[in-house]
């Protein structure tokens, strides 16, 4: 099979490799459509985030989608040629966290792409089938990698509480921070303001429902967002771009007593939060890790046309073009938001 491997910071390679073997509860996939997050941009530029650190020649990408090739002996939910969204966290099941049902931080967790796993860059993958999702006919198989940034953008309005009637701001519009507008939009705000510096993305985000789309870099921006939500401050606000100025606009602009969610993965392995304004409000901070057992709903609501992620596919490469396709995603132009890498 055709794998794309990264020894270095720009230096992808590609490679022809055996065929994984699956086990008994396993499914190989071919893998249809990848999408490029920004996790996988940080790999392929630094070589690392954080603590995790691409040591020796790594597979990236975690928002893969396929069909099924084969099936182990004792899979009885799936069979050859089932379309499959495929859930790219492999945590124990076992642990206290997993058995409390809090699989997402589970401390033994394996993740598509993410040293040393290998992720999805590749023609085949063997899998547990019960992290293989079916999905209908009239979900595509890029719609079904875009399953992934819409689960944690579902769990992020689950982290946040939501009950309904509450104003909120998302900051930043790329496949995260529209998948968090979609996920709050379902659960019934008075408004929601989008702020994001690529006017693409802004008018996506109006198109998906945000009453109003600002530019970051426009003077007085907590200004402009209060003014946008008609003179008052966001009960709930989601930080989508992993950038420092949006960490403390986030806290500068929440009201007093209320949730900032952070969502964005920063390039350094820093958070850097306003103390006197975050402690003077008594600000509620909530972190996300990835999504929690979100991505059958999420392909519920992509089969029934309740959220849009087919919009936020603007480019495809095929996998002999995978640097293209990371480079135009870590440039952010052209009005790129979900690049897709079409392996098979």
């Amino acid at each position: 099979m055709k794998a794309i491997r990264l020894y270095a910071p720009f230096d992808l390679r590609m490679h022809h490799e055996p065929a994984p073997d699956i086990g008994s509860d396993d499914v190989l996939i071919r893998i249809k459509s990848v999408g490029i997050c920004a996790s996988d941009v940080h790999y392929y530029k630094e070589g690392r985030i954080g603590t995790s650190v691409v040591e020796k020649p790594l597979i990236l990408g975690h928002e893969p989608s396929g069909v099924i090739e084969d099936v182990g002996s004792t899979v009885q939910n799936l069979r050859k040629g089932d379309r499959v969204a495929v859930e790219p966290a492999r945590p124990c099941w076992e642990c206290e966290l997993c058995r409390a049902g809090h699989t997402h931080v589970c401390r033994g967790v394996r993740f598509f792409g993410t040293p040393p796993i290998d992720g999805a860059l590749r023609e085949l993958i063997a899998w547990p089938s019960r992290l293989a999702i079916p999905i209908p006919d009239n979900v595509s198989f890029d719609e079904a990698a875009m399953v992934e940034p819409l689960a944690i953008g579902m769990h992020a309005a689950r982290v946040a509480d939501l009950k309904g009637g509450e104003t909120v701001a998302v900051l930043g519009a790329g496949a995260i921070g529209l998948s968090v507008l979609q996920a709050v939009r379902l659960r019934n705000p008075a408004r929601v303001i989008v702020t994001e510096p690529i006017e693409e993305r802004r008018s996506a985000a109006v198109k998906l429902g945000a009453d109003a789309a600002l530019d970051p870099s426009s003077p007085d921006i907590v200004g402009r967002i209060i003014a946008a939500n008609s003179g008052r401050e966001p009960d709930v606000v989601f930080e989508c771009a992993g950038e420092p100025e949006a960490f403390t606009q986030a806290c500068t602009v929440a009201r007093p007593l209320s949730t900032v969610v952070i969502v964005g993965i920063p390039s350094e392995d820093v958070y850097c939060f306003p103390a006197s304004v975050s402690r003077r409000k008594e600000l509620v901070i909530r972190l996300l890790r990835r999504s929690c057992g979100e991505a059958e709903e999420a392909v519920r609501m992509v089969e029934e046309g309740r959220v849009d992620v087919k919009s936020y596919v603007t480019h495809t490469f095929p996998l002999e073009n995978t640097r293209e396709a990371l480079d135009l995603a870590a440039a952010k132009s052209d009005g790129a938001i979900r690049v897709v890498v079409h392996v098979s």
